[in-house]
């Protein structure tokens, strides 16, 4: 009968994961993020997720072993006080998003202390796959967009504006933020690097193309968040895996192998994409651009034949008119970000963030709430740069921790500030320690936990967000302090 109950809670845990991790997928592409997909998975998700919290809180003094979970739960009592003090401006939304994120902390992130890190593993190559295989996928059509030129606006029913394709010398593809798809193909890298090195012949062929896939999505994200990211990332990656492979080498030959090892391959990385950039915006840019003036010019024969009228245009102004069209077309396709980067070399964080600060100083113990910043902001600080610019109206300062100080002030701050303290204190050492041979799936999930901490100083991400680095940060997060929940424990 416990074997059933056990099996149970497995199940349901594991479909939780699931179901959350597909939402946070459909909520980042462009052509399902409206879509009736969408609704389906947020009701499957909250669902399941209540239920198996509703388990837990019935087995809690086995649940309650599970570090920071306290933290946690102060983290959210910060988040409630917000939202009553700041009830005027709306309550309902904030309240949603309290709900989510007990799902994150109390569904996601907490493990059964009591279960075998065996059963764990298994879970996580299943979840890995699954951010893997979507990933290829999606990096897939989105460079089949960049070949065929593909771009097109969304305006959803609510008003909200959605991009597609390559536009703005960057390519968006199937995700809605070049930004958040770009961080996605590093935690699929990091994902495929590592299975590389544990599968057969055949399937390291396939995390191979995997690998090159979410690499040139990377590229033409041209996403300076994903590439620290991916730096970032490899960096963790190589340190713990070469420490263990160089276990037997004195102290300092080894670190500064290690060094060397880490520069050269994050150095590679960032160089390759740097490479391909200004081949693409040599070679290929202008054929593509040749190749569209080519089609077009094609088309208007093909009708001028169909209904049989001669072209009167003068042969000259028509070949001035193809050279104009066609660099016009070029510089559509070139790929970067120059002209706006040259203006701003934040592309208006600093403001953003200046901003946040600004807004916190009027309410600094508990905030202004989430989703009643903008509210909370036009009344007290109007003419703060996030309510007052020519772009539009900022909820997201595209920084996690300042988004913390201004939705939840001090209170909320600090208890993140010891949270990220002590999860890290709790993890590395044992992490660090590891005794049993190379753990390659504990160094990847460090890795890939460092490179959404490093896209936290960037995005709106980790809180406050249904992304797939969300999903990440507590989903591998929690199986990492599980793992040094049991060394500590012995």
């Amino acid at each position: 009968m416990n074997g059933l109950k056990l099996h149970l809670e497995k199940t349901l845990e594991l479909l939780f994961k699931i179901s959350y991790l597909v939402l946070a997928l459909c909520t980042f592409n462009t052509f399902i993020y409206k879509s009736e997909v969408q609704p389906v998975f947020v009701k499957l998700t909250l669902g399941v997720g209540m239920v198996l919290i509703l388990t837990r809180l019935i087995k809690f003094r086995k649940y309650i072993k599970m570090p920071c979970i306290l933290l946690m739960i102060l983290f959210c009592i910060s988040f409630g006080i917000s939202t009553i003090m700041n009830h005027e401006y709306g309550i309902v939304e904030n309240g949603k998003w309290i709900i989510w994120t007990g799902l994150q902390f109390f569904a996601l992130y907490v493990c059964d202390v009591e279960r075998e890190m065996k059963s764990y593993n298994k879970e996580f190559e299943i979840l890995s796959h699954i951010l893997v295989g979507y990933s290829a996928i999606a990096a897939f059509i989105s460079l089949g967009m960049l070949i065929v030129s593909y771009s097109k606006f969304f305006e959803t029913a609510e008003g909200e504006f959605l991009i597609s394709g390559f536009t703005w010398g960057r390519l968006w593809g199937v995700y809605t933020d070049p930004n958040y798809g770009a961080v996605f193909a590093v935690i699929s890298i990091l994902l495929s690097i590592v299975f590389i090195l544990k599968k057969g012949i055949l399937l390291k062929i396939v995390y191979l193309i995997c690998i090159i896939l979410n690499y040139l999505y990377l590229v033409f994200s041209d996403s300076r968040t994903g590439e620290i990211s991916l730096a970032g990332g490899l960096a963790v990656f190589l340190f713990f895996t070469l420490n263990k492979v160089w276990k037997d080498k004195k102290g300092l030959v080894k670190y500064a192998m290690i060094i060397g090892v880490i520069l050269f391959v994050t150095g590679s990385s960032l160089l390759g994409i740097r490479i391909v950039k200004v081949e693409y915006n040599k070679v290929l840019a202008p054929n593509f651009a040749k190749m569209f003036v080519e089609k077009e010019e094609a088309k208007k024969l093909k009708k001028q034949e169909q209904t049989k009228k001669p072209a009167q245009t003068d042969k000259t102004e028509e070949i001035k008119k193809q050279e104009e069209v066609k660099k016009q077309e070029e510089m559509k396709r070139k790929l970067g970000r120059k002209q706006d980067l040259e203006k701003d070399v934040s592309n208006g964080r600093f403001e953003l963030w200046m901003s946040a600060v600004e807004v916190w100083k009027t309410s600094p113990v508990y905030g202004v709430g989430y989703v009643t910043f903008v509210p909370y902001a036009k009344e007290h600080t109007p003419n703060t740069y996030a309510v007052n610019n020519d772009v539009g109206e900022y909820t997201n300062m595209h920084n996690a921790f300042i988004n913390t100080l201004a939705y939840q002030g001090v209170l909320g701050f600090i208890i993140l500030l010891m949270l990220t303290g002590y999860m890290v204190w709790y993890v590395i050492g044992p992490i660090f320690r590891e005794t049993d041979g190379i753990n390659l799936y504990l160094s990847v999930m460090l890795s890939c936990v460092a490179a959404v901490v490093l896209s936290m100083m960037f995005l709106l991400e980790g809180f406050y967000t249904l992304s797939p680095g969300s999903f990440v940060l507590w989903g591998f997060s929690g199986y990492m302090v599980k793992y040094a929940y049991n060394i500590k424990k012995g």
